[in-house]
């Protein structure tokens, strides 16, 4: 029997993008995809995974396990879907089915021969969509857009934003590079540095807070530990924070922006390429890494600058709703 693991691997491969394939020899890519599916390939079938995956969402609802852990589902035309049930942002209202890898391609006519298969398996959950780590958005909800298999919501969840680091280095220079600098932090300070930030910023638009959300002090000293997290400085004066760390994942090795914000006094200035930048100039990053995150479509400003810097969309989270769901909402 072949190994699950590179089953995965195998099937993640049509699903990568062509900018992704372009950065890393076969055996690379191969090597990346391995790690990226290694954990949830080990949460197939772990029992022990699911009961405390139940417990801590805390409704209820089947009392088997192995319903909570990842599940293989074979499909009508013979092929398989490694599928399982997630809550958006840990909300019990906003449960969906996350399509981990399936050997199907990222097509509308294969995602309903997926769906045939997943709503059914997930019913006791109730699911609002499926979600796919799909290599060309524009081009899947095109397909989507209109096909009667597929109802309202069909739209993007996150973008995946990347660029090799080697070629960040060298991109010229956002215009307030000059009045950037970082100051090395410590994770309890700049935990709530970022609480105070995200507070406000959800105080005067609440809205933000269905996608936006700042990083805890556990995620902050894990980037403190690698040397990543820092205090963002603007002329010297304090004005916010960004951080990084060590993240393989989408076929892709480097590493992950996981936290930039600004507090109110310095927003509007275009200093977040510029943190960014100086960001990019402490990675000690090899040949083929890069600096990777996600940025939910909504949010303009930091998908503006995300490119601005030199990376590009390189895939995207996809929420897929079959007929009869009810979609997820904004």
């Amino acid at each position: 029997m072949a190994d699950p693991l590179d089953q995965l691997v195998e099937a993640r491969l049509g699903w990568t993008s062509a900018a992704i394939r372009s950065w890393y020899a076969d055996d690379a890519l191969s090597r990346n995809l391995r790690t990226a599916m290694s954990e949830e390939a080990d949460r197939l079938g772990d029992a022990a995974f699911g009961r405390g995956f139940r417990k801590g969402i805390g409704i209820g609802g089947p009392e088997d396990p192995l319903a909570w852990a990842n599940r293989r589902l074979d499909l009508p035309d013979g092929g398989w879907a490694l599928t399982g049930i997630r809550f958006r942002g840990g909300a019990t209202a906003r449960p969906f089915v996350d399509v981990v890898a399936t050997s199907a391609s990222p097509t509308p006519d294969d995602l309903a021969v997926v769906a045939e298969a997943v709503v059914p398996a997930y019913r006791e959950f109730a699911p609002l969509c499926l979600r796919v780590d799909a290599p060309d958005a524009p081009a899947l909800l095109e397909g989507l857009s209109g096909d009667p298999r597929f109802g309202p919501g069909c739209a993007v969840d996150l973008h995946v934003v990347a660029g090799l680091v080697e070629a960040l280095w060298t991109h010229s220079r956002a215009p307030a590079y000059p009045h950037v600098s970082l100051r090395a932090g410590d994770p309890q300070h700049l935990a709530q540095r970022t609480a105070e930030i995200y507070a406000e910023l959800a105080a005067r638009e609440p809205a933000l807070t269905t996608w936006a959300d700042s990083e805890d002090l556990e995620s902050l000293t894990a980037c403190a530990e690698e040397g990543l997290l820092f205090e963002v400085l603007a002329d010297g004066e304090p004005a916010g924070v960004v951080a990084g760390l060590r993240f393989d994942a989408h076929g892709m090795a480097g590493f992950s922006v996981q936290e930039i914000c600004l507090d109110a006094a310095h927003r509007g200035r275009r200093l977040a390429p510029a943190a960014i930048q100086r960001l990019v100039e402490e990675l000690p990053a090899g040949a083929g890494d890069v600096l990777w995150g996600t940025i939910d479509p909504r949010n303009k400003p930091s998908l503006r600058n995300a490119l601005s810097v030199g990376r590009s969309v390189v895939g995207s989270y996809v929420w897929v709703t079959p007929a009869g769901l009810r979609g997820m909402s904004s």
